[in-house]
């Protein structure tokens, strides 16, 4: 007795196999290499490429475009650190020498010198006491002491000898000689102005003692000493006026620099405060707007552009690599996803892959070839350096939409324009050009969906021109950008030559990936479905009757195709051909009997059979000798399927009369197999309403019964084709 297990009872697949069975989507172990191998190619073709095209602007220049970092940085405002530097600098005192040995030296020289001039008068027996000179006493003194004393000038000897070199008067002088030196006599006045306002830091050649200048008025130049001089006439009492002028000038002339700059010492004072100032860092977040258009560029400006500019350079190509490598991946395994699970018509999945992932990676080599020409456009000529990035703008990007849909349909020419349009906002990190992108193809696949004629290409390309030269406008304006007329007319023209170079190539690259992907499209249908095509011509010489009946059968097929959303081209096409074989023997074949007998009145039902029967393998030997496209050579056989022929299976049952031979049904069946596809049953289907409308004993006896006729045909034709 048969039991059934009630359904709780039924063992469950667990549900992590069940997720990995899913995740696995029908991959091999050769499918999972292949993807590795395609994906791996595809990041080495991006790796190494500048990021982000960073404006080159001078300081003063005007910025065209809104600008945003790209991501985080950090530099040094060398100009912010030069200035923190200047200011650590300025605040460092100069140092200056006070030459205390040469002050005391001086004053040495000339207490030495009073001191001689004494000995000399007390030698001779004058004292100090003894006021009164004769005058050839005096001058036989001064010519003494002129000879003997070189360090007094002569013009002093006199007020000094009569004095007797009074030990008073030599403090005193040396002491105003003292307080004016130490005060601080200066050479450049100028450069000692400029150093006070930055401070001054005094020292003392013989003790180093340092100290800092905090009465810098004080210090003064030789005029300037010299006046200073002349206000100690005060301090020397019970001299005439005269005296006191010739001792001051002998004071002044005893004057000299006391204060000189020591300009190595303050160098290094000044180097080692500005080496310990830090660095001044500019800190710049992702997102952060750098300029923006109609702004003027300045040296701040220029520093974080050069900054960004140099992170473009790639760090790591190891990194670069394994960051594409994902994100090529997860493409890749959604496109094959896709494949697997929504688009199950296309059974070559494995072939569809590879031929996108080949359109993809002869792209972005294009892009790689049209971005390393920019860049020594650049270089090269000045009048590409301002903005390289335009000639972007005329790659043709909607070559391999076009070229997938055209070889595949519209879904997967959209999922390639979406892969683009993400790889190449990766390859530039520029969103207005992966917009610019996706536009252009998706106005062309749509443009280009139903490919009737040869012109449609062209139509397609300037199309596709046009709405580029609409969306640059619109990112122009959308950003505000100011451009001159010759630039606009530059990247408009630019843009209108995308769409016609994106034709061409596809012009170009189409035969060869026919050719190689064996891929049946629109345009190779169309060259099939000239009626004057060699095999046609001898087809309507050879068998006139069959020619007509393959044209009446298109036109059904077309008409019906293009009712249900099969491919109306194909159905077209594969009527034409469908009886090719018949040119072989085409009198035995009833459409073309017109003038003549039937010739299976003489022969047995089963040659009849074969005869009829062998037009499907001669129509395919036709089809591979005249490089039939498979889908349409598929159909050939498909067209009959396993439908019994009736007529030479009644008329053998009918020939054996009384003695009840068995006739096996399965030897007047045609080989098959049965349709495939639905361009396949259409294709037979017509045939049979087709043959079955010649069979009509009145065909022209009225619309109601001809439409009547030609309905149960379909619905005989119908219940045929649901028991196959």
């Amino acid at each position: 007795m048969v039991t059934f297990n009630k359904w709780w009872e039924q063992p469950k697949q667990r549900w992590y196999l069940r997720l990995i069975e899913d995740l696995r989507s029908n991959i091999t172990w050769s499918d999972l290499l292949f993807g590795i191998l395609a994906t791996a190619v595809t990041a080495l073709i991006l790796i190494g490429f500048r990021f982000q095209t960073i404006p080159d602007y001078k300081a003063g220049q005007i910025a065209d475009e809104d600008f945003r970092a790209f991501q985080d940085a950090k530099y040094e405002d060398a100009e912010a650190t030069a200035l923190k530097q200047a200011e650590a600098e300025r605040v460092v005192p100069a140092l200056y020498h006070l030459d205390t040995d040469l002050i005391a030296g001086r004053e040495k020289a000339i207490a030495s010198a009073f001191s001689d001039a004494r000995s000399i008068l007390f030698q001779r027996g004058v004292t100090q006491q003894q006021m009164k000179l004769s005058a050839a006493e005096e001058q036989e003194f001064l010519n003494k002491l002129r000879s003997k004393i070189k360090t007094l000038p002569p013009k002093t000897l006199p007020v000094l000898l009569k004095l007797r070199f009074n030990p008073d008067l030599e403090r005193k002088l040396l002491k105003i000689l003292d307080v004016v030196l130490r005060d601080g006599i200066i050479e450049n006045r100028e450069k000692f102005i400029k150093d006070q306002k930055n401070g001054i830091i005094i020292r003392d050649r013989s003790y180093h003692f340092e100290h800092a200048l905090a009465d810098a008025y004080l210090a003064r130049d030789i005029p300037a000493a010299e006046e200073y001089l002349r206000q100690f006439q005060i301090d020397l009492p019970g001299l005439s006026e005269r005296d006191k002028t010739i001792l001051i000038l002998y004071l002044e002339n005893a004057l000299f620099p006391t204060l000189d700059i020591h300009e190595k010492e303050t160098a290094v004072r000044r180097a080692a405060a500005a080496a310990r100032v830090q660095q001044v860092e500019v800190q710049i977040k992702q997102g952060q707007m750098i300029v923006h258009a109609g702004e003027g560029v300045t040296p701040a400006i220029i520093s974080q552009l050069n900054r960004l500019r140099n992170l473009q350079k790639p760090r790591s190509l190891i990194w670069q690599f394994s960051g594409y490598f994902i994100f090529v991946a997860i493409l890749v395994y959604s496109l094959w996803r896709y494949l697997v699970h929504y688009q199950k018509r296309h059974r070559q999945i494995r072939k569809y892959t590879t031929l996108i992932l080949a359109v993809v990676a002869l792209e972005l080599l294009l892009m790689r070839l049209v971005a390393f020409s920019a860049d020594i456009l650049s270089g090269q000529f000045q009048r590409f350096q301002e903005n390289s990035s335009s000639l972007y703008y005329g790659i043709p990007f909607a070559f391999g939409a076009l070229l997938i849909t055209l070889l595949v349909d519209v879904n997967l020419g959209v999922m390639s324009c979406i892969m683009l349009s993400v790889l190449a906002g990766f390859f530039y990190n520029d969103v207005n050009l992966a917009a610019y992108l996706i536009i252009g193809c998706i106005v062309g696949i749509y443009n280009i969906r139903q490919y009737k004629d040869r012109a449609a290409l062209l139509k397609a390309g300037l199309t596709i021109g046009i709405v580029n030269v609409i969306c640059l406008g619109g990112l122009n304006i959308l950003h505000q950008t100011r451009l001159a007329f010759s630039g606009m007319l530059k990247q408009f023209s630019l843009a209108l030559l995308s769409g016609i170079l994106a034709s061409a190539l596809v012009s170009i690259l189409l035969p060869a990936f026919e050719y190689l992907f064996k891929i049946v499209t629109d345009i190779r249908l169309l060259e099939l479905s000239n009626v004057n095509a060699p095999t046609l011509r001898k087809l309507s010489v050879a068998a006139p009757g069959t020619y007509h009946h393959s044209l009446m059968v298109a036109t059904l097929a077309e008409a019906a195709a293009e009712s249900i959303g099969a491919n109306p081209l194909l159905v077209r096409v594969a009527a034409y051909y469908h009886d090719a074989g018949k040119m072989l023997k085409p009198e035995y074949f009833v459409e073309n009997q017109s003038y003549g007998g039937n010739m299976h009145e003489e022969i047995s039902p089963s040659t009849s059979y074969h005869i009829i029967a062998s037009h499907v393998k001669d129509g395919l030997q036709l089809a591979n000798g005249i490089g039939l496209p498979q889908q349409i050579s598929d159909i050939i056989p498909q067209h009959h399927g396993t439908r019994v022929m009736a007529f030479f299976f009644h008329k053998a049952k009918d020939s054996v009369g009384e003695k009840n031979r068995e006739i096996i049904e399965a030897d007047f069946r045609y080989p098959g197999p049965k349709p495939q596809t639905k361009e396949a049953a259409i294709v037979m289907m017509a045939a049979s309403v087709e043959a079955a409308s010649r069979t009509l004993a009145d065909p022209d006896g009225g619309a109601n019964s001809g439409a009547d006729s030609l309905s149960g045909g379909w619905h005989c034709q119908r219940q045929s084709a649901e028991r196959m």
